[in-house]
């Protein structure tokens, strides 16, 4: 493998970890944070660092796990093709998923 292959493959591997890392919210004062108005069709939730709010993505809205897109409650991120590995972008759809049930308080009555 030549040296240029090797430094390539190298960067490759650290953007990929740098990418799908949490950020570090540890000195992030959310009063001094701006953050950007939102107008959302299916609610919101705060950033990973508590501070802003972002949009759900509404189902059937295309997903990118990547940009840590969540959908709304009982949809998940279904893959398009779940060969593709997150860190090189893999898309998804928001599609509802049946909940269990908790059986375990049931009774032979229910």
């Amino acid at each position: 493998m030549t040296t240029t292959t090797s430094l390539l493959l190298l960067s490759l591997a650290v953007t990929c970890v740098l990418c799908t890392s949490p950020p570090n919210c540890a000195n992030v004062n959310c009063a001094a944070v701006t953050c950007n108005p939102v107008n959302c069709k299916c609610g919101t939730y705060k950033d990973a660092c508590g501070c802003c709010d972002v949009c759900y993505k509404c189902p059937g809205e295309v997903c990118v796990p990547l940009y840590q897109h969540r959908c709304t409650e009982h949809h998940d991120c279904v893959l398009d093709n779940p060969n593709v590995r997150i860190e090189f972008g893999s898309r998804g759809m928001c599609k509802h998923v049946p909940q269990q049930h908790d059986h375990a308080n049931c009774t032979e009555e229910h």
